[in-house]
């Protein structure tokens, strides 16, 4: 089960950073998660779901906090086996996942994504403000976008966002004359929402290169590029290994 080749180059190791952010990661188990990411291909939150580092829960409920959505619960009862879900053949935004699964219509996505271009605000947390979804339409959907279904009853709160917290900035970067040059093309209080941003970016505009940084006070880091270039050669390296074996051996596993 693999996801596209553009879901491959999704920024994983900072979704890993706040899982284990969250204590729910070692460093160990970020690193092994990450390197069988890059050799399969899979998403990385099913990835540690299937190893068992983390719960579909505790993934859900980290993958909703990005959007202002606190996760609960309502009872202790152990938590039902995971369920992996088919992984598309296309990396899909969040909106688009809701609209595929009927929890809103384009019109009210469109609606949503041009107040959040306006405010810099969460779409998750826009579209529940708006009674367009619940916090659990949230959760299952951001679950299946990972890869994980996610069972049981849940409870869903807003939370606020903190004046504090960092915000993403997705850049377009040209090279002209030997100098680059860059360009906002989206800012977000939410990680996820410019890496979904900066995915379907690369897909439907073939950009020379991209990048996103996080801007938190002060600092300044930049957290995932993407380069045209560097991804074609990676391409080709790919195919070349296919020809001379007749598969790719950086995505072959025996175990699967």
């Amino acid at each position: 089960m693999e996801s596209s080749a553009a879901a491959s180059l999704f920024p994983w190791r900072q979704l890993g950073t706040l899982l284990a952010d969250e204590g729910l990661l070692t460093g160990t188990e970020l690193e092994l998660a990450l390197d069988e990411q890059r050799r399969t291909g899979r998403l990385l939150g099913q990835i540690v779901v299937d190893r068992g580092y983390v719960s579909a829960f505790s993934l859900a409920r980290v993958l909703s906090a990005q959007h202002g959505v606190e996760l609960r619960r309502p009872d202790p009862e152990p938590e039902p086996a995971p369920h992996l879900a088919v992984v598309p053949t296309t990396w899909r935004p969040l909106g688009r996942v809701l609209v595929e699964n009927d929890l809103i219509t384009q019109t009210e996505l469109a609606e949503a994504l041009l107040q959040q271009n306006d405010t810099n605000g969460r779409l998750g947390e826009i579209l529940i403000e708006r009674g367009a979804i619940t916090g659990s339409d949230l959760a299952h959907a951001l679950s299946e976008q990972h890869g994980v279904e996610l069972t049981g009853e849940l409870e869903a709160t807003l939370k606020p966002a903190a004046p504090t917290e960092p915000v993403y900035r997705v850049y377009g970067v040209a090279f002209r004359q030997g100098f680059q040059q860059r360009s906002i093309l989206c800012e977000s209080a939410n990680f996820l929402d410019a890496a979904d941003f900066a995915m379907e970016y690369v897909q439907t505009h073939a950009p020379e290169a991209l990048e996103i940084e996080r801007i938190a006070a002060e600092e300044q880091e930049t957290v995932w590029t993407y380069s045209e270039t560097r991804a074609a050669a990676a391409e080709l390296a790919r195919k070349d290994l296919v020809d001379t074996f007749g598969f790719d051996p950086t995505r072959w596993n025996p175990n699967r």
